[in-house]
């Protein structure tokens, strides 16, 4: 995505994109598909599933090169392949082994320690980037705080890039079990550390090597971009100032009078994220009242199930006692399906849905970083001009001083050096953008299907549950109920014999 050609948005993905192995905080494992992997985007790595390695083996250097088809050794002086005649062809060494794949791989630990104030995390590291002082690291500590530290960061140094969103510490439902909660929290947190991994250009940040190999507290120097720009990065709660309140104004999009392809592209993308992000805020909302509905309606089915309960226990009719007891046991079980109910729609959902309306407001930011390095460029372009024509002028006169066309002609190649520069990070700021936002709708389609998947499965298997103890007591009522007009008319037959029998016998 990175290989410098022309953004077309309105050009198809490939076949190899679209029938990609999708990826979600819900797979076993994590990380197992990279959108920003080059030709083919199915390839198995080694520590991809069915491949990969355990993290307490050695790494073998051997897997991270292969050799070309036809090649006796990889290391061999004399590998040959063969033509379409089927004629040997000597093949140089330095072509027969493919460059190592990048790796730089994350596994997070399954225990959240929450014993301090900020939630702490232990995770392994295997790399074989260069600049790395180890190939794997293990038992890494590192509290939500530092996390944090490294997003911002990362957001200031590289503003054209889309930085993934990181998890909450914590979910917000208070419906949701502890269990859950880390379950949801450690899920999200490895899905960030995977997608940063894996950005060509996040992956080679130095700060993140130091989040790595710190021995201690993690503390990065905020900068304001990697080239020195006025570009920052806004707060992402509080006020605006000293007689504001609330969240701060967003940037957004300034429309271009004339705006190019790309641009079109990307205010056509800035209005579907406004409305995407209203929807999936509402949707939000809506998701944790029905979580907060269910929970109370939970609460009266078992109230409705002790009742019941208690109204079988003290009954004086035996088949009618059972009955009452055997509904109490149906409301008590829907009263904890019930429960469950709550508390998947108050985890998950809610986790993803708030995760997606945050990162469109980085999104919305990052086109925005765009158009301000484009204005740079812009006010760099000018700068040259007016150099340019100083120094046409000064050409055209003939008393001009030595030490002042040396000066002219000094500020003039420091104006191109800096147009120059303004230029090629304007030119890699699409590039950058346009790889970015496949990669953002690849994440967000698979992220949301896979959710709404994964809720709907384990909805459908719970109303399964109910409805099969709804039969099961349903069942039991109707036996007591064929059990007691059995033993009626068995005792009615009784006692319909004994008349007769003491009739006969007065006779």
């Amino acid at each position: 995505m990175f290989n410098g050609e022309e953004f077309d948005p309105h050009r198809e993905e490939s076949d190899d994109f679209q029938s990609a192995q999708r990826h979600s905080i819900y797979d076993d494992d994590i990380g197992a598909s990279n959108p920003f992997a080059a030709g083919n985007l199915g390839d198995n790595r080694p520590w991809d599933s069915g491949n990969r390695k355990e993290d307490n083996e050695e790494i073998d250097d051997t897997q991270y090169t292969e050799t070309q088809p036809g090649t006796t050794s990889r290391h061999s002086d004399n590998a040959t392949d063969a033509d379409s005649n089927g004629n040997d062809i000597q093949i140089s060494p330095e072509a027969s082994v493919k460059k190592p794949a990048v790796l730089l791989k994350f596994t997070l630990g399954h225990v959240v320690d929450r014993s301090k104030r900020a939630p702490g995390y232990t995770f392994d590291v295997i790399t074989n980037l260069l600049g790395y002082k180890m190939r794997k690291y293990t038992g890494v500590e590192r509290n939500q705080v530092e996390f944090e530290r490294l997003e911002a960061h990362l957001r200031a140094t590289y503003p054209e890039c889309l930085v993934p969103k990181l998890g909450p510490g914590t979910t917000v439902s208070k419906y949701v079990p502890d269990y859950e909660n880390d379950r949801l929290v450690i899920m999200l947190l490895q899905q960030w550390l995977h997608r940063v991994s894996t950005h060509p250009i996040l992956q080679q940040d130095y700060e993140l090597r130091q989040f790595v190999e710190a021995p201690f507290a993690f503390n990065p120097a905020l900068t304001s971009s990697a080239s020195g720009s006025a570009l920052s990065i806004t707060p992402q709660t509080g006020s605006g100032g000293l007689f504001s309140w609330g969240k701060p104004k967003q940037r957004r999009l300034v429309r271009s009078a004339n705006p190019t392809p790309f641009e079109q592209h990307l205010e056509m993308t800035s209005d579907n994220l406004d409305v995407f992000q209203k929807n999936i805020s509402d949707t939000r909302r809506w998701h944790g009242r029905l979580a907060r509905t269910r929970a109370r309606l939970s609460v009266d089915l078992k109230d409705v199930g002790a009742k019941l309960v208690s109204v079988g226990v003290i009954e004086h009719n035996a088949n009618l006692g059972r009955s009452f007891k055997r509904l109490g046991k149906c409301f008590l079980h829907i009263g904890a399906c019930a429960l469950t109910q709550s508390n998947l729609e108050g985890s998950r959902p809610t986790a993803v849905e708030d995760l997606y309306a945050s990162a469109c407001d980085n999104v919305q930011k990052t086109m925005s970083n765009r158009q301000v390095i484009f204005t740079e460029h812009q006010v760099a372009e000018r700068q040259l001009e007016r150099k340019r024509q100083a120094v046409a002028v000064l050409r055209a006169s003939s008393n001009i001083s030595t030490d002042q066309a040396q000066d002219t002609l000094a500020e003039f190649n420091v104006a191109q050096a800096e147009a120059d520069s303004k230029r090629q990070r304007a030119e890699r700021a699409d590039r950058v953008l346009a790889a970015d936002l496949r990669a953002f709708e690849y994440y967000r389609e698979s992220d949301l299907r896979a959710m709404f998947g994964a809720l709907g499965r384990e909805q459908l298997q719970i109303e399964r549950q109910v409805l099969s103890e709804l039969k099961a007591g349903l069942e039991f009522i109707r036996n007591a109920y064929r059990s007691d007009n059995a033993s009626d008319n068995a005792s009615a037959n009784a006692t319909a014999i004994a008349n007769n029998s003491g009739s006969h016998s007065e006779e």
